[in-house]
C-alpha cells in the first residue's frame, strides 16, 4: 500500500498464506478479497496481523484477523492458487483458479467457495488455468484460458471458443470489458484482439487485432487495462503500449514505453491507476513498481547514454538544442525514436556533445572545428544563435568561436569559424564562463581565470565595429578579482543585467550601476536572469531562491524574494524558465518548482515525477511550449498544462500512540478516532496522518489544531506527525488537514477525540469525598466544641450552686453567730467603741458573702447578657448611694442590646465599676452621682461622675483600688480615664472594645 510518501508491505508475517499475490479486488461494499497462490484471502483493514493463517472454518477470534484465507474442498495446490478474481453484478465473487472457476458462496454465517462448470476441458492441466474472468452487461461471464475463451450465460449454458472461431491464438492470459462494454482478450504469442458480441448464443465476433506484425514488440500480453480517461494500455513481456486508435503522426497504433524511457524493467506484468490519475506498473522479475505520470516527464538518462546536459536552447529552424555529455565515442551517435544508435561500443565512454532535438530524432555531434580544442569545464551557457544575424557562437576553454549563420545547430558541424577570440584576444588565457546576447545584437562574454594573476573579466562584442571590447574593471564593478560575472538579462527598455556574486549590475546609456545589498538585493550570488512576458526580471540566487524585480526601468528598482517561508523546496535556485501560461519554473537543489504569480502558490516536482536527477543546470521553454530541463543526471521533457484545480485532498490517521503503546488503527488509515479515558500519567501523545494526492507535482502540507488547547489551525507544514508530551486534564479533540499546492483543504478533517482524567486526588468524586470529609471533621469540632461549652457551662452552674449554696451558707452563719455571740457575750474583749474580733469576723465574713455572691453571679452561664450586667450594677449602686443619702442617676442600653459577655469580662467591668462607685460614696462627699453605660458598634463605655470635693490627679499618691482598676482595664483592652479636681468633683471614663467585651 502507497499512501503517497511511503509503502507498507504485507506479507506472510502479517498473516498471508503465501507471499505471491496474483489480484486484488475492491468490492461495491467496500471488501478487498486477495488471489495468492496459497488460498483466498479476506483482507480486513481492522483485523489484528498475525504470524499465521486463520482460515475461515475456525472459531472466530475475539481479535479478528487481518487476513483469513478460504480454500476449496480439494485442497490441491492446483485449486489453491487462485490467478484473477471478478464481482458480479449481485455482488457474487468469481475466483479463477488453476483448477478451474468458483463462486464464492457464504453459509450459514461461514465462506464456501463452490465449483462452476463454464465448459472446460475434463482432462486435468494447463488447459483448465483461468487467467481473465469478466462478466458481461448481459450477465454472462467470460473466462480467458489457455485453452480459448469460454462464455457462461445467466442461465448456467455455456461455449467454448477458440482458433477455429476466429480467435487469432487460443492461449488467453487477460480479459477486459471497457466503458462500452466491448471485450479484449491478450494472448500468449498473438497480441490482443476485440470481439464483439450479444446477448443470443451466437459465437463472438473478432473485430480488431493487433498483433506483433503491428509493434516491434513481444506478443506475450500480461494484462489489458483502461484508465479513467478511456485510453488502453497494454501490459506486455517487452513494455508497455498506449494504444493509439487514430494511430500518431507516422500511423502507429500505440506509443511505446520501455526502458529507454525510464522503465525499471521492461517486463510489466500488471497495471493501475490512482486517484491522480497516474498509472501503475508492476515488474514480472522483482525490480518493484513503476509509475508513469499524467502529463508528467519524458526524461532521457544514462540508460539512453545521457550522462548530463548544461544548456539548453533553440535554432531557428524550431530544434531543441543542446550541450552536455553523452555515452559514446568520439565520433557522432544518434538517439532514433526511442534507441540510442552506440557507434564502437568498445571505446565507449562519456564526451562532451552538442545535440540537437527535431521532435522525431537526438542527434548529437561536434563541431569539426571544435573536434581537438578544449572544450572546457564550463557548459551552461556558453553556446547561442544569434536572433536575427542567426551566427552561432560557441564558448570553451580556449576561447569564443563565431560560425556562420546557419538555421539548423547541425549545420555548423562542418562549417569553418569566422572568427576566433582567444588568448590573444580581450579573453586572455581565460575559460568563457557565460556568452549573451542583447537586442542590439551585442555579445556579452563573461570569462573567468584559470590562474588567481589572471583574473576574471567581461567583454563586449559589437557588430557596428566587429570588434571586442574588454570591460573588465570598469566604472561601477566590482573588482575582477574578486567577483564574477555569472548570468546575463535584458529588461524591455534594453537595459543589459548582470548578475555577480555580490548584487546585480545594469548597463545603461554607456554606463554601470551597481545594486547591491544596501539596495535591497538578497545575499547571493545571481546564477540566472529570466525576463517574463510581463516584463518582470527574475533573479535565480545561490542563497536566497527566487527574486522578483518589478520595475527593472527605474532609478531604483525593488526586490521581491520568494523562499521556502513563501513554499518554495529550497533556497538555492539554479535556473529559472517560463511556460505558455504565464508561471514560473525555478530549479533548486530538490528538484523543480513552479511557482504561479498571480496566487503565490508552489508545486514541486522531483525524481518521483520522473525528473531526471542531479543538479539542475537549465531550464528552457521550446517554441511547442513544452519545457526542457537539463541535470548533471540526464535530460527532461514536459508539457505544462493549464492550470486545473485539483480536487481537495482527503486525510487519514495512520498510526496512534499513548505513552508509547501503539493503538490499533485500520490499514486503510482513519477518519476518526475515538480513544478511552487516558489516565494523567498517561497522556503522552503521538499522531501520525497523511493526505492523499498523487497529481504531479503535488506537494501537501498540513495544519493541525487541538480542540480544548488551541485557538486556531496551525501554520502549513510538510510535517506528518504530531506529539503532545502532556496534556492537562479536559477533554480533546485533536484535528487534522491537508492543504494542496493550489490552496485547498480537506473537505472534512480527520479526528481523535478523547479525555485526560486529572489525578485522582482532583476528580470529582475524590474532592467531594474531601469535602465530605472536611465538613464532618468541622462537624465534630464543631460538636466537640459546643458539648466542651455545655460542660464549661454545667460546671460554672455546679460551681456557682456550690458556692452559693455550701460557702455562701457558711459564711452566713459564721455571720449570724458572730453577731449572736456579739450579744451573749457582749464584744468579746473589746471596747465598747473599739473593734472586737466577733465584729471583726462578722464585717470580713458580710464582706465575704458579698463578694462571693459577686463570683457566683460572674461565673453563672445564666448571667452572661449584658442586661444582667446592668441589673447587678445598679442594684449595687442603688444599695451604696441611697444608704448616704447621694442622689443617683443610671442611664443604661435596655434589651435592644443585650450582648452576650464573658465571666471574666463581666466580672472585671463590676469590679472596676463597684470601685467607682465605692470611692465616689466613701471619699468623694458628694450629693449626687451619675452612671451612663453605652454600647455602639465598636465599643463599651461606662462613665461614673460626682459633685464631690475632688482631689488634685497630678500631685496625689495613687493608690491600690485606682491601680487595679487601671489593670483591669488594660487587661479588656481598652482604657481607664479620671478627671478631677478639688472642689470640682470627679469624674471615671472606661472604654472597652466591643468585640473583646463580647467574648464568653
Amino acid at each position: 500500500r502507497f499512501d503517497g510518501y511511503t509503502f507498507t508491505s504485507y506479507g506472510t508475517a502479517q498473516g498471508l498464506p503465501q507471499a505471491s499475490v496474483n489480484d486484488l479486488l475492491e468490492t461495491r461494499a467496500g471488501e478487498y478479497w486477495v488471489a495468492t497462490n496459497g488460498g483466498l484471502v479476506r483482507f480486513d483493514p481492522q483485523g489484528a496481523p498475525a504470524s499465521r493463517v486463520s482460515y475461515a472454518n475456525e472459531a472466530r477470534q475475539h481479535a479478528p484477523p487481518m487476513f483469513m484465507t478460504i480454500v476449496p474442498e480439494d485442497e490441491d495446490r492446483y485449486a489453491r492458487t487462485f490467478t484473477v478474481l471478478a464481482e458480479g453484478h449481485d455482488g457474487a465473487i468469481w475466483c479463477g483458479t488453476l483448477k478451474g472457476v468458483y463462486r464464492l458462496a457464504e453459509l450459514g454465517g461461514r465462506f464456501a467457495l463452490q465449483p462452476v462448470e463454464v465448459g472446460m476441458p475434463s482432462e486435468f492441466g494447463e488447459q483448465r488455468y483461468v487467467y481473465g474472468l469478466v462478466e458481461d452487461h448481459f450477465g454472462s461471464l467470460w473466462v480467458g484460458a489457455p485453452s480459448g475463451l469460454y462464455r457462461r450465460w445467466a442461465d448456467g449454458a455455456s461455449a467454448r471458443y477458440t482458433s477455429r472461431e476466429g480467435l487469432p491464438d487460443n492461449f488467453l492470459q487477460t480479459l477486459l470489458l471497457d466503458h462500452r462494454g466491448q471485450l479484449w482478450a491478450g494472448t500468449r504469442d498473438a497480441g490482443f484482439f476485440r470481439v464483439g458480441f450479444d446477448e443470443t448464443h451466437a459465437p463472438p465476433v473478432v473485430e480488431l487485432t493487433v498483433s506483433p506484425h503491428d509493434f516491434d514488440q513481444s506478443g506475450w500480453i500480461n494484462q489489458l487495462f483502461e484508465t479513467s480517461d478511456q485510453k488502453l494500455w497494454v501490459a506486455t513481456a517487452r513494455g508497455l503500449l498506449e494504444y493509439l486508435p487514430g494511430g500518431d503522426a507516422a500511423g502507429k497504433p500505440y506509443r511505446l514505453y520501455t526502458t529507454k524511457n525510464g522503465l525499471s524493467d521492461h517486463n510489466v506484468a500488471s497495471l493501475g491507476e490512482d486517484a491522480g490519475g497516474n498509472l501503475w506498473l508492476g515488474s514480472a522479475r522483482g525490480t518493484g513498481a513503476m509509475r508513469l505520470s499524467r502529463s508528467g516527464f519524458v526524461t532521457y538518462d544514462e540508460q539512453d547514454g545521457v550522462n548530463s546536459v548544461f544548456s539548453v536552447f533553440a535554432d531557428r529552424a524550431g530544434g531543441v538544442c543542446l550541450r552536455g555529455y553523452v555515452l559514446g565515442d568520439k565520433r557522432a551517435s544518434v538517439f532514433d525514436g526511442g534507441k540510442l544508435d552506440l557507434l564502437n561500443l568498445s571505446q565507449a565512454t562519456y564526451w562532451p556533445r552538442f545535440g540537437r532535438f527535431d521532435g522525431q530524432r537526438l542527434t548529437w555531434f561536434v563541431p569539426d572545428a571544435l573536434g581537438g580544442e578544449d572544450f572546457g569545464w564550463v557548459g551552461e551557457g556558453v553556446t547561442l544563435q544569434g536572433r536575427r544575424s542567426g551566427e552561432w557562437w560557441i564558448g570553451g576553454g580556449a576561447g569564443l568561436y563565431r560560425f556562420p549563420a546557419a538555421d539548423s545547430f547541425t549545420g555548423i558541424k562542418g562549417a569553418r569559424p569566422l572568427n576566433f577570440f582567444g588568448r590573444e584576444s580581450a579573453l586572455g588565457a581565460r575559460q568563457v564562463f557565460r556568452v549573451f546576447e542583447d537586442s542590439r545584437e551585442r555579445i556579452w562574454v563573461s570569462t573567468i581565470y584559470s590562474t588567481a594573476r589572471a583574473g576574471n573579466g567581461l567583454a563586449l562584442w559589437e557588430r557596428e565595429t566587429q570588434t571586442l571590447r574588454d570591460l573588465t574593471g570598469a566604472a561601477n564593478l566590482p573588482p575582477p578579482a574578486d567577483d564574477l560575472a555569472r548570468s546575463f538579462g535584458e529588461d524591455r527598455a534594453g537595459g543589459v543585467w548582470i548578475g555577480f556574486s555580490t548584487g546585480l549590475a545594469r548597463f545603461r546609456d554607456g554606463a554601470f550601476a551597481f545594486f547591491g545589498a544596501r539596495d535591497g538585493v538578497p545575499p547571493g550570488a545571481i546564477i540566472d536572469i529570466y525576463t517574463d512576458r510581463e516584463g518582470r526580471l527574475w533573479l535565480a540566487s545561490a542563497r536566497s531562491g527566487l527574486v522578483r524585480v518589478d520595475d527593472p526601468e527605474a532609478a531604483r528598482p525593488t526586490f521581491t524574494g520568494y523562499t521556502t517561508a513563501q513554499g518554495l523546496s529550497g533556497n538555492v535556485v539554479s535556473a529559472v524558465a517560463e511556460d505558455s501560461y504565464g508561471r514560473i519554473y525555478a530549479g533548486t537543489g530538490q528538484g523543480l518548482d513552479r511557482l504561479d504569480p498571480a496566487t503565490g502558490r508552489v508545486k514541486h516536482y522531483t525524481t518521483a515525477d520522473g525528473l531526471a536527477g542531479g543538479r539542475i543546470a537549465a531550464a528552457f521553454r521550446a517554441p511547442d511550449g513544452s519545457l526542457w530541463i537539463g541535470t548533471s543526471q540526464g535530460l527532461s521533457r514536459f508539457q505544462p498544462e493549464p492550470e486545473r484545480q485539483a480536487p481537495a485532498p482527503p486525510v487519514l490517521l495512520t498510526a496512534l500512540s499513548v505513552a508509547g503503546a501503539a493503538r490499533r488503527v485500520s490499514a486503510l488509515g482513519e477518519t476518526e478516532m475515538r480513544l478511552p479515558d487516558l489516565p494523567a500519567g498517561a497522556s503522552q501523545l503521538q499522531i501520525d496522518f497523511v493526505g492523499l494526492g498523487f497529481a504531479p507535482g503535488e506537494s501537501l502540507r498540513y495544519q493541525y489544531m487541538l480542540e480544548g488547547a488551541d485557538a486556531e489551525w496551525s501554520a502549513p507544514s510538510a510535517q506528518l506527525t504530531v506529539t503532545y508530551a502532556r496534556l492537562a486534564p479536559g477533554r480533546y479533540r485533536f484535528l487534522v488537514r491537508a492543504v494542496n499546492a493550489d490552496g485547498r483543504v480537506s473537505d472534512a478533517p480527520a479526528s481523535v477525540s478523547f479525555r485526560v482524567l486529572p489525578p485522582v486526588w482532583a476528580r470529582w468524586w475524590f474532592v467531594a469525598l474531601a469535602a465530605l470529609a472536611v465538613v464532618g471533621a468541622a462537624y465534630a469540632l464543631y460538636r466537640y466544641r459546643v458539648a466542651r461549652l455545655l460542660e464549661v457551662a454545667d460546671m460554672r452552674t455546679r460551681i456557682a450552686t456550690d458556692l452559693h449554696d455550701d460557702i455562701g451558707a457558711n459564711l452566713t452563719r459564721i455571720a449570724i453567730l458572730s453577731e449572736v455571740a456579739k450579744r451573749q457575750y457582749g464584744n468579746g474583749g473589746g471596747d465598747e467603741h473599739g473593734e472586737s474580733p466577733l465584729a471583726s469576723i462578722a464585717d470580713i465574713a458580710r464582706e465575704s458573702v458579698a463578694s462571693m455572691g459577686d463570683i457566683v453571679w460572674a461565673i453563672n452561664p445564666e448571667r452572661d447578657s449584658l442586661l444582667d450586667l446592668v441589673r447587678r450594677m445598679r442594684r449595687h449602686a442603688d444599695e451604696v448611694f441611697t444608704l448616704r443619702d447621694i442622689a443617683l442617676e443610671f442611664d443604661a442600653p435596655g434589651e435592644e442590646r443585650n450582648l452576650k459577655l464573658g465571666a471574666g469580662v463581666r466580672r472585671d467591668l463590676l469590679l472596676i465599676f463597684k470601685e467607682a462607685v465605692n470611692n465616689a460614696a466613701r471619699h468623694a462627699g458628694c450629693a449626687r452621682a451619675q452612671i451612663e453605660l453605652r454600647a455602639d458598634d465598636a465599643w463599651l463605655s461606662l462613665t461614673v461622675s460626682d459633685d464631690g470635693t475632688g482631689f488634685d490627679t497630678a500631685g496625689a499618691a495613687e493608690g491600690h483600688g485606682l491601680a487595679n482598676m487601671r489593670r483591669r482595664a488594660r487587661k479588656l483592652g481598652g482604657g481607664l480615664e479620671i478627671e478631677s479636681a478639688a472642689g470640682r468633683g470627679t469624674t471615671v471614663r472606661l472604654r472597652v472594645p466591643h468585640a473583646r467585651a463580647s467574648l464568653v
